[in-house]
């Protein structure tokens, strides 16, 4: 199972979807495949990235789920 973040309803699993949550793209930190907006969350450095957009997280026990908190 790939890297998702999710917030409220909705769940985020592409970079191009979190650009969404984040303010856009320029807030991805990468990993690996940099500009490659379809590939799975795999590619960005989620904590940092969410730490970048200043936005409190937690990760769900035993998965590859960020829950951000609002």
């Amino acid at each position: 199972m790939c890297n998702h973040v999710g917030c409220g309803e909705r769940t985020y699993a592409t970079p191009r979807q979190l650009c969404d949550l984040i303010g856009g793209p320029q807030g991805l930190v990468w990993l690996e495949h940099a500009g490659e907006m379809d590939w799975c969350l795999c590619a960005i450095d989620l904590p940092k990235t969410l730490e970048r957009a200043g936005l409190r997280w937690m990760q769900a026990r035993g998965t590859k789920i960020l829950i951000v908190e609002r």
